[in-house]
């Protein structure tokens, strides 16, 4: 019988919070003033973390508020004066000033606690919410806060941390506002834009050093046209045109998708009477409801907007939440053009650049003109940094012309974009002589149309300089011709012979070879007459050899070489019967270096045979080796591993080859990767030193990298898929390699098209490196990796009959702090050993490592992101390290085989879909609301069977056997009542316990029974029929047992189970099992003890777990809707004590966990998660 239970409190202290990962806030730039480099302060919950904007290292973090999250951070303008400098933060009702030497200790590392830094500094309670704050530029140690009702207090700052000393507040009317802007227009006002929830934007004058008795608030504009809740306003500083006007603007962002921008320039030369037909400037109050217009906005208030607004556009996928104009303006006096950034619901950033029509200064149309200029926005480009939904938070600061703009997201990832990000490469500071040379190649990420007239005239000018250093040898004459053998030549085939040197050719062959120095020099190299049509070498990636080289195959089957370092002319290599096909290196880096014979791959058209060229770039010798082919095997790819020979097909399909005692190379394995769609390439993975794993890496144009381990110790090599991934960025993956800068080695870089655009990706680092809009796959291309450039690359493709060539040394963005989901995390496991799984609505599974040293701060790093899911994800599960399983929406259940590779290459976590649940409903559109996996049988060959029992949200029950080799077998289905089941789990072998939407507890027997497998329980047997408990009053939304110690002779077994419920309430219940053998194939359920915590929290437990067991109690964890975390210790007979409640920084929190020993690391998972340490 349920109770009230008697909580006791214990003293607090058994919690310690170690890692956090939730959204950005609030972003600011900081300059130090002891080293005067740059900083970034991010507000992450109620601290303030200071990262090195250079080296993206965390140097601390600072606790500000207690249970509080951090909205706005400003930082007092570097010049203001010589007065101490201060930091404003601010976080709902909350506001603190941290003195300057606060940022100062922390970054130089002499403080005692990051504690002991702010704890002195007093926070103070503002009346109303927070929308923007500023701190004076004047030195004088005032700062101004705008409220959520269109006030403005004005107040005095102690810089020695002392008390917040509020003045009058000032406002001219209170509508509710969602968001605002001020800017210090001088030292006595300040100017004010205010958007409202209606839809209206309020101008307005605050004049700081007014009396209660004077006037101290102006309206200036009420402006009218959005037709949403205004999201984000920001006023532009004063702008001076072509003409010599000087505007202000004002720009705008709203619920329906648009942005607008308005003149809110203050004209007195020309009477705005005159011009606007009596429209007065002084406002006394505006709309403060939404229900109609009535007396508070001037009708001519209307009539300004037309006049007022200069431009609108419809932008970004989804809600905008802020727009800014830089700070510095490089307004051209020709094109009168501004720049203009939004930050938006769809995790993007969009540039958009604003251009003034301004009309010649003279005549009636020009004062109009003037007054108010028309203009156009038109969009630039768009940022997409940050995973899932929302970019929460921004800042922008300068270092030079070149702005740097900080994104913080809902994904907690801070990323850097913009021109400035080249000063905050490490490339470039580590090596401050060569800074010059190295900042005008970061200038270089463009891509350059040649058209071939344009390619001739440099190859003519390049013969009139011929210069010997870094060049072409002066010693041949120039070829004969130098204009288009006809109207339609143009260029159709392209290969890199390294990242410096590429090979051109047209559809008559002519080839030219281009040389990247400041620029693009062109020369065409002498050929033999009549060579035809030509087929150049796949482009040789990763490190270069020692002679980088290039190989032309012709229609007669001769094959000519080109080498970097030699002449302007082919050289004939040797012969091949037929016509070539394509050629492949078989060289990488491993074979170059023991071995200096390069190794070639020639396919020859219509024939089944192809030829492995060894060529010795010493001696310029070659040997033939044979290969034979399967018929219609048409080669795309070829790599060599391990001694074997991997080829990849059109039709998807790679095969393995063996010497064989005649010198020929015979197929002796196959792997059917995808049926129709080509493996694009195949990268071989090098094994540690000492193991004998060989492992190749291929890409296919469905869209997908895998990894198969190639076993060559049996007597007949086999292979296994241990890595399969699709990767968000692309539809076609083309290749992949491995950068070898210093910064970043060993990241897994993929390339390929998404519609008509190519796209760099960095795997190891999940975010785009390049995109280049090329049109698209149909089209002569070529790539090649830039050595010593994590992000370098360089691309060159044939569109609109020109060739263009695209290079870039450094991304045009930068990962300050990796981050996580983009939504909300419904669902989180961890393994028994060194792996965290967590789902989020964004239908991802992330995998996460942490680091097992007790004795130091505990890190996550994520390793993998599974993307298989397309609804939205319920549970997971881990056996061991080995396995996870997965259910979702739609009836989707995955299971997840987990590998580790001995490779020195891939450093990430190899995952493949083992399996996916087959048995579906006839409509299939419920939800697996939970499940429960126990491992039956465990063989030393790696063969398991799993007993997989799954809760549907139909409210049907169903138990599977699974394993590898047969799938999944259905053991038996139950039906619960008409609610809703939510939790399940199994108890022992025998039983399986439910938990429903009716707020009761279900025991059905798992012991098998005479009838067909998988054949509906009976409603009529008593065997099936489940044992039912009430604990709860509605839904029970957490669950977690332990099993407990018996005094008999194992004829019976308890459990705890505790559980959470969506009626704030926490019950623990104690359950007896008698075996079936005891009961005679009826096993009996005993409810020893069960009672319930009444406002266990003030909202729904979302998650409990079982941290340990001491004795006769329990130690319990639990998570809510509240932000609370509390750590219980549970008994028996209504006994219940809190020994620690703490804030937590996880809003909307989904589940929890425990892991390490004896449940010492506790894990709250929702708007982001976070990880604490328990210690009783």
């Amino acid at each position: 019988m349920s109770r009230e239970e008697h909580i006791q409190q214990a003293a607090f202290g058994h919690l310690q919070r170690d890692y956090v990962l939730n959204p950005v806030t609030a972003l600011a730039f900081y300059t130090s003033s002891t080293n005067g480099q740059q900083y970034l302060l991010a507000g992450e919950d109620t601290d303030i973390k200071v990262y090195h904007v250079q080296t993206s290292r965390l140097c601390g973090q600072l606790p500000v508020f207690g249970a509080q999250s951090i909205h706005g951070i400003a930082v007092s303008p570097v010049d203001a004066s010589q007065q101490p400098s201060l930091i404003l933060v601010w976080g709902g009702h909350s506001v603190k000033v941290l003195p300057r030497d606060t940022i100062e200790l922390l970054i130089s590392g002499r403080r005692h606690g990051e504690l002991d830094l702010t704890k002195n500094v007093i926070e103070a309670k503002a009346p109303d919410w927070i929308f923007d704050g500023r701190i004076s530029p004047f030195g004088d140690n005032r700062i101004v806060l705008l409220t959520a009702h269109n006030e403005v207090i004005q107040a005095h700052a102690d810089p020695a941390g002392g008390p917040l000393v509020f003045d009058d507040i000032r406002s001219p009317s209170r509508p509710i506002l969602y968001s605002g802007n001020f800017f210090w227009a001088s030292e006595e006002h300040v100017l004010v834009a205010a958007g409202t929830v209606f839809g209206e934007i309020v101008v307005w004058k605050c004049y700081l050093g007014a009396s209660k008795k004077e006037q101290n608030c102006e309206v200036l504009f009420v402006f009218t046209g959005h037709e949403g809740s205004i999201f984000g306003v920001h006023i532009s500083p004063e702008i001076r045109t072509s003409t010599g006007e000087t505007l202000r603007l004002l720009a705008s962002c709203s619920d329906d998708r648009t942005i607008r921008v308005w003149d809110i320039t203050e004209r007195h030369e020309v009477s705005e009477h005159q011009i606007l037909d009596g429209y007065e400037s002084h406002i006394s109050d505006v709309r403060e409801t939404g229900f109609g217009f009535g007396n508070n906005v001037e009708a001519t208030a209307c009539k300004d907007n037309s006049t007022r607004c200069l431009a609108t556009v419809m932008g970004h996928a989804s809600r905008i939440w802020q727009v800014e104009f830089p700070q510095i303006q490089s307004s051209s006096e020709t094109s009168n053009t501004i720049e203009l950034y939004s930050f938006g619901e769809d995790a993007t950033a969009q540039k958009w650049s604003l251009s003034l029509d301004l009309q010649p200064s003279g005549s009636d149309t020009a004062i109009l003109a003037s007054l108010h200029p028309a203009a156009k926005l038109t969009h630039q480009s768009t940022h997409s940094n940050h995973s899932g939904k929302h970019i929460w938070s921004h800042a922008m600061a300068y270092k030079g012309d070149d702005l740097t703009i900080a994104t913080g997201g809902s994904d907690g990832k801070v990323a850097l974009i913009g021109a400035g990000i080249k000063h905050f490469s490490s490339s470039v500071t580590d090596k401050p002589e060569k800074t010059e040379a190295i900042d005008q190649l970061l200038d270089k990420r463009k891509t350059v149309a040649w058209s071939l007239a344009d390619v001739l005239q440099s190859s003519k000018l390049d013969n009139k300089r011929r210069e010997e250093p870094n060049g072409i040898s002066n010693g041949l004459a120039s070829p004969p011709q130098k204009r288009p053998k006809n109207a339609k030549e143009a260029f159709n085939r392209y290969t890199f012979i390294s990242d410096k040197r590429l090979l051109a050719a047209t559809n008559s062959g002519r080839i030219f070879i281009g040389a990247f120095e400041d620029e693009i020099i062109w020369t065409e190299l002498a050929l033999p007459d009549e060579i035809g049509q030509i087929v150049f070498s796949h482009s040789l990636l990763g490190a270069s050899t020692v002679s980088p080289i290039a190989l032309i195959g012709t229609n007669n089957g001769d094959i000519y070489y080109y080498v970097e370092s030699g002449t302007q002319s082919l050289e004939l290599l040797t012969k091949v019967d037929g016509k070539v096909a394509d050629i492949f290196c078989l060289s990488d880096a491993n074979e170059t270096s023991r071995d200096s014979h390069l190794q070639f791959l020639v396919t020859i058209l219509r024939s089944a045979h192809a030829a492995i060229v060894q060529f010795d770039p010493s001696t310029l010798t070659t040997r033939h080796t044979e290969v034979d082919l399967d018929p219609g095997f048409m080669v795309t790819a070829a790599a060599f591993t391990q001694g074997y020979l991997v080829l990849g097909s059109r039709k998807g399909i790679i095969t393995v080859f063996e010497r064989n005692e005649d010198d020929k190379y015979s197929a002796v394995l196959t792997i059917e990767v995808h049926r129709d769609e080509a493996i694009t390439s195949i990268l071989p993975l090098q094994s540690r030193a000492g193991q004998p794993h060989s492992y190749i890496l291929s890409t296919c144009r469905d869209g997908k990298y895998r990894i198969h381990e190639i076993a060559t110790t049996a007597s007949q090599p086999g292979a296994a898929l241990i890595h399969e991934t699709l990767p968000p960025f692309v539809t076609s993956v083309e290749g992949a390699w491995f950068s070898n800068g210093s910064e970043r080695a060993n990241d897994l870089m993929l390339c390929g098209f998404r519609s008509s655009n190519f796209v760099v990706w960095n795997e190891s680092q999940r975010h785009e490196v390049a995109t280049v809009d090329c049109g698209g796959s149909s089209r002569s291309y070529a790539w090649a990796p830039i050595r010593d450039h994590p992000d370098g690359f360089r691309f060159v493709f044939t569109k609109a009959g020109q060739m263009h060539v695209f290079s870039q040394t450094l991304a045009p963005r930068k990962t300050i702090k990796a981050g996580g989901h983009g939504r909300e995390i419904k669902a989180v496991s961890a393994s028994s050993g060194r792996y965290i799984a967590t789902a989020a609505e964004d239908t991802v599974i992330r995998i996460w490592e942490h680091s097992s040293n007790e004795h130091e701060r505990l890190g996550l790093c994520c390793v993998a992101a599974l993307e298989r899911h397309a609804t939205g994800i319920q549970a997971l599960r881990w056996h061991g390290d080995e396995y996870l399983f997965s259910s979702g929406g739609n009836e989707e259940f995955f299971v997840w085989k987990l590998n580790r590779l001995d490779s020195d290459d891939f450093r990430g976590l190899a995952v493949v879909c083992e399996a996916v649940f087959p048995d579906r409903s006839e409509i299939g559109d419920a939800r697996i609301t939970d499940f429960d996996v126990t491992c039956t049988v465990g063989g030393d060959d790696g063969a398991r069977e799993f007993s997989v029992s799954m809760a549907l949200s139909n409210s049907t029950l169903q138990t599977y056997a699974y394993t590898r080799k047969a799938g999944f077998r259905l053991l038996r289905r139950s039906t619960y009542t008409g609610a809703c089941l939510t939790q399940i789990r199994h108890l022992g072998r025998d039983h399986v316990l439910t938990a429903a939407t009716d707020g009761h507890l279900a025991i059905y027997s798992n012991v098998d029974r005479e009838g067909e497998p998988g054949e509906e329980d009976p409603a009529n047997d008593p065997a099936s029929m489940p044992f039912v408990t009430r604990i709860h009053q509605n839904t029970v939304k957490s669950l977690d047992v332990r099993q407990v110690p018996t005094s008999d002779d194992g004829s019976s077994s308890e459990y705890i189970v505790v559980t959470g419920g969506d009626d704030n309430a926490l019950g623990i219940t104690h359950i007896r099992l008698s075996s079936p053998a005891a009961q005679g194939h009826v096993p009996k359920v005993i409810i020893k003890n069960k009672s319930i915590i009444r406002s266990a929290h003030a909202a729904a437990l979302t998650g409990v777990a079982i941290a340990r067991l001491e004795g006769d109690a329990v130690v319990v964890i639990t998570g809510a809707n509240d932000q609370r975390v509390r750590v219980w210790r549970l008994r028996g007979q209504a006994r219940a004590q809190l020994l620690d409640d703490r804030y937590s920084a996880v809003a909307d929190a989904g589940d929890l966990d425990v892991f390490g020993g004896e449940g010492t690391k506790v894990i709250v998972a929702g708007v982001g998660f976070e990880v604490w340490g328990l210690e009783i």
